[in-house]
């Protein structure tokens, strides 16, 4: 039997629209492999030991997680902006803690840090966490 110009035209966009929709679900939006990048990163976090040369190994680590937190955010988008903003949060103040126990290293000084990375590794669980639904 042979198909109409109509219909025929209709079985295509069913096609079509069948295999865009499977091509989609095979894939994972950018956020997911962002946001796995980071979490990766800050992971690395808890293998540093935070002496006085552990201080600039870590420094070399913010550069990284830096790094990650940019690409996802702007692939995070606004979906995600509430853990994103808590994770910026708590980056932002290891960050000023490595500095400050960089400039004078000491137990009073690397105390903090360490608080830090915790509270930093915690936000990389929710957001992670937050994403695993889109992903």
């Amino acid at each position: 039997m042979l198909l109409t110009g109509r219909r025929s035209g209709s079985v295509a966009a069913v096609l079509l629209a069948t295999s865009m929709l499977a091509a989609c679900g095979s894939e994972d939006p950018a956020v997911c492999s962002s946001v796995d990048a980071l979490q990766s990163s800050v992971a690395n976090l808890k293998d540093l030991q935070l002496g006085e040369n552990g201080l600039t190994a870590l420094e070399d680590s913010l550069r990284r997680i830096g790094d990650d937190a940019r690409r996802m955010k702007a692939d995070a988008g606004q979906q995600y902006e509430s853990q994103v903003d808590a994770f910026a949060s708590s980056f932002s103040t290891l960050q000023a803690n490595v500095k400050t126990a960089l400039a004078e290293p000491s137990a009073a000084t690397i105390g903090p840090v360490a608080s830090a990375v915790a509270a930093v590794g915690s936000d990389v669980s929710a957001l992670q966490e937050a994403v695993a639904g889109t992903c």
